[in-house]
């Protein structure tokens, strides 16, 4: 008789049930199929059992189940189970979120640096691409309108950004240009002289150094403003000391006022004489050129300062 511990007696009687169980489930299915579940099960519970335990277990396991009306009590030695195949773990997906919760639970654990490698590769991954495109600005209706959008229209953050990249680019190169026409009217302009350029300012601004570019903004447009107004009055300013110097009558009351013909010269050659010496000034294209552009620089600084003026 097989002798046994009360925790191998346990795992006896519960193996005995559930063959009894499977007998009973299978009342009605062929022998040779129900015999094939009671052996798939048979195998299925020696496996938790050690090798060197197994023929005392069956042995024990067959005094349960009585053959022709009598007990087994002894049995050839039952051949060697194969191994049962070590079935590979079946990998269960996790749903996004359950990814992200994994995910955030060990960012703390990461260092500076590998925190910053992983933003960066967010940032530009599809996800946040996708995103960032379509966030919106909120604002007010005031810059609604300044923004030639119609009421309750908002514009999105990523081409309110594009559009601030092309501005700024574009207001700096247009100063850029009236500061070089500036230069090329006078050298010696005090609108030369500039604190800070827009795009610096700009800058400051963007990243909250300065709550402004106003002034910057006010200085650039009052130098282009004036240089496209300056040719339309330029002219006069031009010409009219011109007609006052060269003007006969002008020209006859200067010599007359130095003491009219003289001894050897009469009235009208004295007065070709210093129409000669008059336009000696004028004497060349370069000459020319030098006059108008003293003309236009003069108007433009005089515009510039009449607007700051009205400005404040």
């Amino acid at each position: 008789m097989t002798t046994l511990t009360a925790q191998e007696s346990g795992w006896i009687h519960d193996v005995a049930g559930r063959l009894r169980l499977i007998q009973a489930d299978t009342a009605q299915v062929e022998p040779g199929k129900r015999a094939e579940f009671l052996q798939e099960e048979v195998e299925r519970s020696l496996k938790s059992v050690p090798p060197a335990n197994r023929k005392r277990f069956l042995e024990a396991l067959l005094a349960r189940f009585p053959v022709a009306g009598k007990v087994v009590s002894s049995f050839a030695p039952a051949p060697a189970l194969p191994p049962a195949p070590v079935a590979a773990p079946v990998a269960v997906a996790e749903s996004p979120m359950e990814t992200l919760e994994r995910f955030l639970a060990s960012v703390p654990k990461l260092s500076d640096d590998q925190r910053g490698d992983l933003v960066q590769r967010m940032l530009g991954s599809d996800l946040f691409q996708a995103y960032r495109s379509a966030l919106i600005l909120e604002t007010s209706e005031e810059a609604q309108r300044a923004l030639g959008l119609l009421s309750g229209q908002q514009p999105r953050l990523e081409r309110m950004v594009q559009l601030t990249v092309v501005l700024l680019d574009f207001v700096t190169r247009l100063d850029q240009t009236g500061l070089k026409t500036m230069e090329a009217l006078t050298p010696r302009s005090p609108l030369l002289k500039r604190n800070e350029s827009v795009r610096k300012a700009a800058a400051r601004f963007l990243v909250g150094e300065v709550e402004t570019v106003e002034p910057q903004l006010r200085e650039a447009f009052g130098l282009l403003a004036a240089l496209l107004v300056a040719p339309l009055s330029g002219g006069r300013v031009f010409g009219q000391p011109y007609v006052e110097r060269f003007s006969p009558a002008a020209i006859e009351d200067v010599v007359t006022a130095e003491g009219g013909g003289g001894v050897f010269s009469n009235k009208k050659e004295r007065c070709w004489i210093r129409y000669c010496d008059l336009a000696r000034d004028f004497a060349t294209a370069d000459l020319v050129d030098r006059k108008i552009k003293e003309c236009l620089a003069a108007v433009v600084q005089k515009t510039v300062e009449k607007s700051a003026g009205g400005g404040r």
